[in-house]
């Protein structure tokens, strides 16, 4: 068991340490408002390519559940930004969807 732990405390610590450097330093202050905003929301910017693909992949008999979780996502975070809501707003939204949809 000994043997999963390191690889996955140096892979948490791997992602953690790009997220959070753009919060932690200092010149982001001194750059344009534009290029210091860009570089502040990079982070959460990732996770997009890395969940949007994985939506259609992974429930591909259910595609319409995945669409109608990431339209609602989409719709929330357009019209009210933020992360919290338009991601609950997914969760829920998509196992509505499931549930409707078996």
């Amino acid at each position: 068991m000994k043997t999963f732990v390191v690889p996955i405390l140096v892979s948490a610590l791997a992602t953690f340490i790009p997220r959070v450097i753009p919060y932690w330093v200092s010149f982001l202050d001194k750059l344009p408002p534009l290029l210091s905003r860009m570089l502040r929301l990079l982070p959460i910017a990732a996770f997009g390519p890395l969940i949007f693909p994985g939506v259609f992949l992974d429930y591909v008999p259910h595609l319409y559940s995945g669409f109608a979780g990431i339209s609602a996502a989409f719709i929330l975070a357009y019209f009210k930004g933020g992360m919290i809501l338009p991601i609950l707003s997914s969760i829920v939204v998509t196992y509505l969807a499931l549930l409707l949809g078996a």
